[in-house]
């Protein structure tokens, strides 16, 4: 996907000194989001997908513990 140029209110919003990432607001469909430099958003996605691995990891041990314990006499 191309990049969408920023508009000159979101460069202002990004340069704010506080270094709080700005909120846009979808007026359509009342979506909020939070404008984020590309490489802290995909820090961010690999620990969720980093995270999601595990729950599933974990959930899997779970049912093979489960499975091992409904074996044993």
């Amino acid at each position: 996907m191309e990049p969408i140029p920023l508009t000159p209110e979101q460069q202002r919003a990004l340069d704010n000194p506080e270094g709080i990432p700005p909120r846009l607001l979808d007026p359509r469909t009342d979506t909020a989001y939070i404008l984020v430099p590309e490489v802290e958003y995909e820090a961010m996605r690999e620990l969720v997908e980093d995270e999601r691995r595990e729950q599933a990891i974990h959930a899997a041990a779970l049912r093979n513990a489960a499975a091992r314990m409904e074996d044993e006499p």
